[in-house]
């Protein structure tokens, strides 16, 4: 039998705290609406953010990375060699962790040829996630997408289909969301049962709330600091 990582109690702190901030979130818009440029720095965003944050959330914003990065941009490079030093160069200027200072042992530059050459082959980043979407079940589309792009495991593959409006029934754990249920008594970390963690924040959390596990995911995320403050009191 598997552990309770959430007793009774655990849940219902977990759950009056979202209950205050669930009209304080963002959700993404449609995956449809995204342009071919918007779904393409979300694919290489969700590599640099591994880590650290703030790197991708610069490479979604700054004008000028997100010139560096065009599909446009990259399409000049002929080989994968140029554009790997390339994304490199761009990793580094943003921090990115865990890209080092040779771009030659650069995992996350590798990954990012990659997947531009994986959405390329199938036909641009729209046409991609088309084929993702007519999967009738997450848990399919959560699949595909890690066996399709580098540097996705269960936190990528989720977040990025909730911030697509492409998942409801999951949630992308990160640290701030282990640092919430910290604050309520919980020790779990992502060395833990991924998907364990994530069916008890949904079933004890999120549906006595009438929420999605997609929605108390953002709920979490975005009001990680009011909620930790208010688990406190």
């Amino acid at each position: 039998m598997q552990p309770q990582f959430l007793s009774s109690s655990q849940a219902r702190r977990l759950q009056k705290a979202a209950k205050r901030c669930r009209t304080r979130v963002k959700l993404g818009k449609p995956w449809i609406k995204w342009s071919d440029e918007e779904l393409w720095r979300k694919v290489l965003g969700q590599i640099a953010v591994v880590g650290r944050a703030e790197p991708g959330e610069r490479l979604q914003h700054d004008p000028k990375i997100r010139r560096k990065i065009s599909i446009k941009r990259l399409k000049r490079f002929q080989t994968d060699t140029e554009m790997q030093k390339h994304l490199h160069e761009v990793f580094v200027s943003l921090g990115v962790r865990y890209v080092g200072r040779n771009w030659k042992t650069d995992k996350k530059a590798a990954a990012g040829v990659k997947n531009f050459r994986k959405l390329m082959k199938d036909g641009g980043p729209k046409q991609f996630f088309a084929k993702i979407a007519k999967y009738g079940t997450e848990s399919e589309r959560i699949k595909d997408l890690q066996e399709s792009l580098k540097y996705y495991g269960d936190k990528g593959s989720r977040d990025t289909l909730i911030e697509l409006r492409l998942a409801e029934n999951c949630m992308a754990l990160d640290a701030r969301i282990y640092g919430v249920l910290e604050g309520v008594g919980v020790k779990a970390s992502p060395a833990d049962i991924f998907r364990h963690v994530e069916n008890e924040l949904i079933r004890k959390v999120a549906e006595p709330l009438g929420i999605s596990g997609a929605r108390l995911d953002r709920i979490l995320f975005q009001n990680y600091k009011a909620i930790l403050k208010a688990l406190e009191g």
